[in-house]
């Protein structure tokens, strides 16, 4: 994979989409959602600044021209970040959970590492591989794999909920643009707060889909992360109905 999806081009970025890649997927293209927002909100502020009809503005536009920069370079990113957790994941789940899916010439190893993990697995003696000492390695093997699961899960949902922060905090640059920016250009206000909400909008289907691993492991977590998705969703509803209202 290239060193970043921002780097290629659009019909490359399409191309990669629709194939049978894992990535980039539906997080990705949240990001991209939210990231053309950020941008729409950058050329309206542009669009402003230094115009004289607008000279009350030209404080605060040029300050929402400086946060939205900020926030695009985030919301690129998150692109990455998704597959980069995702990735994650997929290893995660990949991990041997059962005696037979070590190799023969790999159950030394794993039971050197799964000891120094903290896992109590008794020393082959005469009798050779027992099933007691077998059920003590697959017990190992499950604890580490549903752990890592846990961990990996957790990072890929906070790869779509940082999205959805920073999506946040455009939208509510984009609210406060409405009559004090170039008016000529309030339709793409418009269409800057909604890539952004749709980009809130599918980056939390992607924070769900992680909840029941973490829930596992640390319901505290979960409900935590469930919280502070609401919150923005919330607060997005709001947003856009006092916008378009």
């Amino acid at each position: 994979m290239v060193n970043s999806f921002k780097k290629i081009s659009i019909e490359e970025y399409l191309e990669r989409l629709g194939s049978g890649s894992p990535t980039p997927g539906g997080g990705a293209a949240a990001a991209l959602t939210s990231a053309q927002g950020a941008a729409l909100i950058m050329m309206v502020a542009n669009h402003t600044i230094g115009k004289p009809k607008y000279a009350e503005f030209e404080e605060l536009n040029t300050f929402i021209l400086e946060e939205a920069k900020e926030l695009l370079v985030k919301l690129e990113a998150g692109m990455d970040r998704d597959a980069k957790a995702f990735g994650r994941v997929s290893d995660a789940y990949a991990l041997p959970r059962l005696f037979s899916d070590i190799q023969i010439d790999r159950v030394s190893a794993e039971i050197d590492r799964l000891r120094a993990e903290g896992h109590t697995i008794d020393d082959i003696n005469e009798d050779g591989m027992t099933e007691e000492i077998m059920d003590q390695i697959e017990n190992a093997l499950k604890a580490d794999r549903q752990a890592e699961i846990s961990a990996a899960s957790e990072e890929a949902a906070e790869a779509p909920l940082a999205l959805m922060e920073d999506s946040l905090s455009a939208l509510r640059l984009a609210a406060t643009m409405k009559g004090r920016s170039n008016r000529m250009l309030e339709s793409d206000i418009y269409v800057a707060a909604l890539s952004l909400a749709a980009g809130i909008r599918s980056a939390n289907f992607n924070v769900e889909a992680n909840l029941p691993a973490i829930e596992k492991a640390d319901p505290e977590a979960a409900s935590s992360i469930r919280l502070r998705s609401a919150g923005i969703l919330a607060e997005t509803d709001t947003i856009i109905n006092g916008l378009l209202g």
